[in-house]
């Protein structure tokens, strides 16, 4: 009887692979996948080596994975070596089967299987209850754990070693593309983790190539050869899409940030749908909160806080503060008569202070209780005046609501001094002003409320000229269109008639009727609105 041997395994040891672009492409996507399949593997080398300190754990992490690449290497050589042994064990209906053909089918079955439970964990967004058995009795010894590390990726190794041997059976490409996978996850596994974590689709895209490679496999352990070409073919297109895909997901990221809000729309409009408002019947933020029945799950103050916060990051830090002309101020080199005087018949706590002929660079604030102290222990001067005072944050007039509360929240003061881009003085702005524009307005004993509903039928309102926009159509319901020329409901007026009106004129808008109560020569000071409709 004739002694039949098996055949001499064909793998490929030359290096002239180097001049065959398939095989370079097959190198860059073969060192992507094993990048990919290494990944799951640091979570649990990151446990085993955070039982030792910092340098040890390091030392202990480059040890185990350097001794665990050398074993890889070898059951890939063994696998492949395995795999190309085509001389038939036995028969099945005149189908010769091989030691080949038996690797290349159980191999293909273990890829598919290994994709498919990856992305239906990765859809489903299910994840699994993996765990690392360490034993206590290992303690904390430096050479146990790196040898725990080595075995670990050994055996976590397995789908990695098949995808190696069916995608090429050129031994140089499998040793370089684990080599350069091992050290990039050895040098840059947090920046790895990280971009994988930002970008599923290539997870995803990489278990794709996975369930083709398997699916070669199944076909070539039937003897139906998947040319390489084709399989590196697709593999490569599929990876130029991502990249379009990528770049354009990355431009239309960079649209949304330089018009953010519209973005922004977008999340109020998702926060409104909780508060119960519905996309066919509300127009506006204000008319959602206010117009919604108090059967919702948010009652009327929480609806109205939740409007003014949506608000914030649109209003500049101009709508809310205090204009110059209304402020009171005090000469740092006046005479003591003209301090004193300031000091007893000034209304507010706080004044601006400047020096004579400079009214438009204020130095800061002062504390009336400080000035009249000074009087106390009889330092009323120059340069007395000019010790007690404060420096105030400086803030642009452009800057939102929401940055002006994170600058005062950084530089630990409450006094804010508001510029124009020439760098002339506009008016104040303080950390209860902000916080007025969240909670609402909480008036002081010398203040009255800016909006007042009055009249038997309850659809009046006597509003301040200097009641900015949102608060107006969040107490009447007039929701006048916005514009970067005017905040408050006088500078909407201004802006339609272009002149300052006289006490009595009205302007009709929509179904109300909004009339000037009190007025001078620069400035609307109270308004009426009625609703006519």
């Amino acid at each position: 009887m004739q002694e039949q041997a098996l055949a001499h395994p064909t793998l490929l040891f030359d290096m002239l692979w180097v001049l065959d672009p398939t095989a370079w492409l097959g190198l860059l996507t073969l060192t992507a996948i094993q990048i990919v399949l290494g990944i799951d593997n640091l979570l649990f080398i990151a446990i085993l080596s955070a039982r030792l300190p910092a340098r040890q754990g390091k030392t202990a992490r480059y040890i185990g994975l350097g001794g665990a690449l050398i074993i890889r290497i070898i059951l890939m050589i063994f696998a492949a070596y395995v795999m190309a042994m085509s001389e038939p064990l036995f028969t099945v209906l005149n189908f010769e089967v091989s030691v080949r053909d038996l690797m290349m089918f159980l191999g293909g079955a273990f890829l598919i299987y290994k994709a498919t439970e990856e992305l239906h964990s990765k859809l489903e967004d299910q994840s699994g209850d993996e765990s690392v058995s360490v034993t206590k009795s290992a303690g904390h010894s430096f050479v146990i754990v790196a040898t725990q590390i080595m075995i670990l990726d050994v055996l976590f190794s397995g789908d990695s070693i098949i995808t190696a041997v069916g995608m090429t059976n050129h031994v140089y490409i499998m040793i370089i593309a684990v080599t350069i996978a091992m050290g990039l996850l050895m040098w840059a596994s947090g920046f790895i983790a990280v971009f994988v974590s930002k970008h599923p689709t290539v997870v995803i895209l990489c278990l794709g190539f996975l369930l083709l490679i398997g699916f070669s496999l199944i076909m070539e352990s039937f003897h139906i050869e998947v040319p390489k070409g084709y399989l590196y073919s697709a593999i490569g297109f599929s990876l130029l899409i991502e990249i379009f895909n990528q770049a354009s997901r990355k431009t239309v990221l960079n649209l949304k940030h330089s018009n953010n809000m519209q973005a922004r729309q977008v999340a109020a409009h998702l926060v409104l749908r909780l508060l119960g408002s519905k996309d066919d019947d509300v127009h506006s933020i204000q008319e959602a909160i206010v117009s919604r029945p108090s059967a919702y799950v948010f009652n009327k103050q929480e609806k109205e806080m939740v409007s003014r916060v949506l608000e914030m990051s649109s209003l500049p830090v101009k709508a809310v503060m205090t204009a110059r002309t209304d402020l009171q101020t005090i000469k740092v080199d006046g005479s003591k008569e003209y301090i004193l005087n300031k000091a007893l018949s000034c209304t507010k706590s706080l004044l601006i202070a400047y020096r004579s002929g400079h009214k438009d660079q204020p130095l800061g604030f002062v504390s009336r209780a400080d000035v009249l102290g000074l009087f106390v222990e009889d330092k009323v001067d120059a340069t007395h005046m000019e010790k007690i005072v404060q420096e105030p944050l400086y803030l642009p007039q452009t800057i939102n609501i929401l940055s002006a509360l994170d600058q005062f929240r950084q530089s630990k003061k409450y006094f804010g001094f508001v510029f124009d881009e020439f760098g002339g003085f506009e008016g104040i702005v303080t950390v209860h002003d902000v916080v007025e524009e969240i909670t609402g307005e909480m008036p002081e004993k010398s203040e009255t409320p800016e909006i007042v509903r009055f009249g038997k039928d309850g659809k009046s309102f006597r509003v301040d000229g200097d009641a900015i926009l949102p608060d107006v159509a969040r107490i009447t319901g007039l929701d006048l269109p916005p514009s970067e020329h005017y905040q408050t409901i006088a500078g909407y007026v201004l802006d339609r008639l272009q002149r300052v009106p006289k006490q009595g004129e009205t302007l009709d808008v929509g179904d109300w009727k909004i009339e000037v109560f009190s007025a001078d020569a620069t400035a609307i000071n109270v308004l009426k609105l009625y609703r006519i409709k």
